[in-house]
């Protein structure tokens, strides 16, 4: 699928592609063990698992330097490896952190190499017992405080805000994980960190894939199932006339309530329910000790009540440790629309517990106890006894993390979807609108003024909105990404992590099987639509326009598929070779940076711009390589919507005149691999006052008509 899918393009890669079982060895030097150590005199042998590399001064030691890569295998925005060196001292906190090598798509962005360093450099002095929440934008009187602002956030320990770089959300998030979720199996594994003794005790690192069912059987999730009978009997017994949604009428054995309970702050438990990227989110950026229980249930009565998420007191939900009563609150809930976890039950309702350092001794049995209160006073009440397998209970002293621990743990594309709703649905819209144009354009296509001006109209749509404001511009290395990820480790979330790119992708998938290529080519590529839009304003004001003949065109059109391939090729040698190739490609000057950069790269866009005000489209005819990437994808096209007559090439080559881009052969067939889908030729087609095969047919039936 076109990772494409997610959005820009790796703009350079640092360093080499991460070898060996260790790989601090590769990317250390002198200079960085002065700025992750400015005091050590010495960095010993890497050793330990995970690897990381004892630092001292004057045989004192001072703390470790250890490789993400080597502790997370976390992967950046490319779904190619991104790691960093990192310090980390004895007391816990991060001494410094240094970018070593990444091949991320914030190129085409036109961010320099400094903005990633810059953001990394802000993780000297992090506590790791704290919560790290990356933010798009910070107000100036936050970024005023310094890299780092303490702040009280809903039911945490101790969180710390820090702003992403700026349109590169997702590859902030990746580093930050990366360094804080490292940094924390690294010192769990060296004795390091010190939370609540229960909380220490907790085995949150342990991973091993499992099932729903298997995880209720061991224990991990538990399972309390009520029946209407019993029900009945409660209410009885109680004296509870009426309870919302229960039908007294219904089978006695009928479940009315099955209820399940979960520590999901384990590894082993919390990333086989709620997947890597659930997961990753709702851990790193909390503290060290803040604890994550699920609650889920299938029943006809609300399991949080109405309105539970501004409710000061949850009515219906209670947690109980000992002689301990913890009352829930809405800010403490989410709400969850679905889990992961294999062979899960169907659920009506499923939401997170949040619980700060303390709350709750999670290597101790506590119990969940759901209360149904009845429509004329009183309630029923129901609990659910957990304990955690011993399994995750670790004795102490703490055990060294398990190398299952590097399991990437996913990013969090749900966070980033939420905060691109509004434009996910302009984008829908315009989707929706293209499909309607493709669908229905024999009718279109017979009222000229109209095509014209929708055409117009859409294309600077597509210019304006989605191009300059959204920066949604598809680049050859997301095809090449997506190629890379066929031949490697699929990953659905990396795809979702850019939302307009992952929408705007998979609806250019599904289109090449009905317009081939055209349907991005031609609509949807911004800068596509600058070219011809300028080439239209050129041709209003009369500048001459340049004929490529046939024989040069068979030729030239070649060249996008040598480049893609070329590309392709050189991206399995070297990504910073294809990423310089990829240069060729004018979308970041052009589009995404709107000619707002360094002057050559404004230089190069406007005379590729400018080309097109002689020749139509030139750059997309004869050098994209996203061009002839999507052509490629394009021969798998399973219909054929143009009209053509057999008049068509002989003797009638009107159209063939009449096509902006010269799609049409001398034949008379339409090569769908050079056409943009604009329509002209179905708009001269329809025409019976210019199709001459129209025109000849309306004069030979007013001939007749005038015999008679």
């Amino acid at each position: 699928m076109l990772s494409l899918m997610l959005g820009q393009r790796p703009a350079w890669g640092l360093g080499e592609e991460p070898k060996g079982a260790e790989t601090v060895t590769q990317y250390l030097t002198p200079e960085l063990e002065a700025a992750l150590f400015p005091e050590a005199d010495r960095v010993g042998a890497v050793e330990g698992t995970p690897p990381a590399a004892p630092v001292y001064k004057q045989d004192r030691l001072l703390g470790y330097i250890f490789s993400t890569w080597d502790v997370t295998q976390s992967k950046g925005f490319s779904n190619r490896p991104i790691v960093l060196l990192v310090g980390l001292d004895l007391t816990g906190h991060i001494t410094a952190a240094r970018l070593v090598h990444h091949t991320e798509p914030i190129g085409i962005l036109g961010l320099k190499d400094e903005a990633f360093h810059s953001l990394a450099a802000k993780y000297a002095g992090h506590e790791i017992n704290n919560g790290v929440d990356v933010v798009i934008e910070l107000s100036s009187s936050v970024l005023s405080q310094g890299s780092f602002s303490q702040r009280a956030a809903p039911n945490t320990t101790e969180v710390v805000k820090i702003d992403a770089v700026s349109r590169a959300t997702t590859s902030s998030v990746l580093m930050s994980d990366a360094i804080v979720r490292g940094a924390r199996i690294v010192a769990r594994s060296r004795g390091l960190l010190r939370p609540a003794e229960a909380a220490a005790r907790l085995d949150v690192d342990r991973f091993a894939p499992a099932t729903w069912p298997q995880l209720e059987a061991a224990g991990a999730v538990a399972h309390l199932k009520v029946s209407n009978g019993e029900i009945a009997a409660a209410m009885k017994e109680k004296g509870v006339k009426s309870i919302a949604a229960f039908d007294r009428f219904a089978a006695p054995d009928a479940p009315f309530l099955d209820l399940y309970a979960a520590l999901a702050t384990p590894a082993g438990i919390g990333v086989n329910i709620l997947g890597d990227t659930w997961y990753a989110q709702y851990t790193a950026g909390r503290g060290i000790g803040d604890q994550i229980i699920l609650i889920a249930a299938k029943t006809p009565a609300s399991l949080l009540g109405s309105d539970w998420e501004h409710a000061e007191r949850i009515d219906r939900l209670e947690l109980v440790q000992g002689e301990r009563t913890i009352h829930l609150s809405g800010k403490e809930i989410k709400s969850l629309p679905f889990l992961h976890a294999k062979g899960g039950p169907e659920l009506s309702e499923r939401a997170l517990v949040f619980l700060r350092a303390g709350d709750i001794d999670p290597t101790r049995d506590w119990e969940l106890r759901f209360l149904l209160p009845g429509k004329e006073g009183g309630f029923l009440a129901w609990s659910l006894p957990y304990r955690v397998p011993a399994i995750y209970v670790k004795s102490p002293p703490p055990a060294a993390a398990k190398s299952e621990a590097a399991a990437d743990r996913g990013m969090p594309w749900q966070q980033i979807w939420r905060g691109h709703a509004g434009k996910i649905g302009i984008l829908a819209i315009g989707l929706a609108a293209l499909t309607a144009i493709l669908t229905w354009q024999a009718r279109l296509s017979r009222h000229r003024r109209l095509h014209r001006w929708l055409r117009i109209g859409f294309l600077a749509w597509t210019l304006i909105w989605l191009g300059w404001y959204a920066g949604a511009q598809l680049t050859v290395l997301n095809l090449i990404t997506d190629i890379h990820s066929a031949v490697s480790d699929f990953r659905w979330d990396h795809l979702l992590a850019d939302p307009l790119i992952a929408v705007l992708s998979l609806f250019t998938l599904i289109g090449v099987f009905f317009w081939g290529r055209a349907v991005y080519c031609g609509w949807l590529c911004p800068y596509g639509a600058l070219q011809e839009l300028a080439g239209r304003l050129a041709q209003a004001l009369r500048l001459p326009q340049l004929a490529i003949p046939a024989a040069w065109q068979e030729r030239l059109v070649w060249v996008k598929y040598l480049l893609f391939l070329g590309l392709v090729a050189a991206s399995f040698i070297s990504w910073d070779l294809a990423n310089a190739g990829a240069e060729i490609e004018p979308f970041k000057a052009a589009i995404i940076l709107r000619f707002m950069t360094e002057w050559p790269m404004v230089v190069y866009a406007l005379l590729l711009t400018g080309a097109s005000l002689f020749i139509e489209r030139f750059y997309c005819r004869f050098a994209c390589p996203l061009g002839g990437g999507l052509a490629i994808l394009g021969r798998v096209r399973l219909f054929d919507f143009l009209k053509r007559r057999p008049e068509c090439g002989s003797p009638c080559h009107l159209c063939e005149t009449l096509c902006p881009v010269g799609a049409i052969r001398r034949s008379g067939k339409i090569d769908m691999n050079e056409c943009f889908f604009c329509l002209d030729c179905q708009v001269t087609y329809y025409d019976e006052h210019v199709c001459p095969p129209l025109v000849w047919a309306r004069k030979a039936a007013a001939r007749e008509g005038g015999a008679r």
